[in-house]
């Protein structure tokens, strides 16, 4: 087991002096406008499909991060699902949802779980969803993971080669199932993230830069 002294995301800007650095979902909404301003209207109906999902998401995330079903019969039966079909092939867990920073790339950000899946140094991602996702549905979210891996190797020298996805899908306790997916760190989601993130300094600096 590793023993990497990990901080909170918060301690973590304070320690490197990262406090005007982006997260991956701030970058994520400067080069996706349209995309957020859609999303932000939605969230504003509590009816709208999204608005739903995203709290149960978030509910569900809190329940595999606190290893805890709250005495909620659908969150228990989520952790049953997810202890019995995702943890077992968790070798080492080093932390879960604390902060990591690139100073040589310029971003901070929050991860949901690092250590070894499946005998390789991974970083993960939690996604509850109503249906279980297909490979090109889950390629959003793997630049956030890379992200992070990239700034874990960076702060503490380690060797995370795999990103993952731990897909929980299901509206019903009837209905659950998982997925998970696992790339490699050097694919192109990599290369793909630090090119948005070379985009997003590109664009906040054209505009301090802009005339008053």
């Amino acid at each position: 087991m590793r023993n990497y002294e990990y901080l909170s995301l918060g301690a973590v800007t304070k320690k490197f002096a990262a406090k005007e650095f982006p997260s991956p979902s701030k970058i994520w909404s400067t080069l996706n406008k349209a995309e957020k301003a859609a999303f932000d209207r939605m969230m504003l109906d509590k009816n709208s499909a999204t608005y739903k999902a995203v709290i149960a998401g978030r509910k569900a995330h809190l329940t595999l991060e606190r290893d805890d079903g709250e005495k909620d019969a659908f969150q228990e039966a989520l952790l049953e699902t997810y202890n019995r079909e995702i943890a077992p092939d968790i070798d080492e867990t080093w932390a879960k949802e604390m902060g990591v920073v690139s100073i040589s790339h310029k971003y901070r950000g929050k991860f949901d779980g690092v250590g070894v899946y499946k005998g390789r140094e991974t970083v993960w991602d939690y996604k509850k969803t109503n249906k279980i996702k297909t490979p090109s549905q889950v390629k959003k979210y793997l630049k956030q993971c890379a992200a992070y891996a990239i700034a874990h190797n960076e702060m503490y020298d380690s060797s995370i080669d795999q990103i993952a996805i731990f897909n929980i899908g299901g509206k019903t306790i009837d209905e659950l199932g998982t997925r998970v997916f696992t790339y490699d760190l050097n694919g192109d989601h990599a290369q793909e993230w630090l090119n948005d993130v070379r985009r997003y300094w590109e664009e906040v600096q054209s505009y301090a830069t802009l005339p008053i």
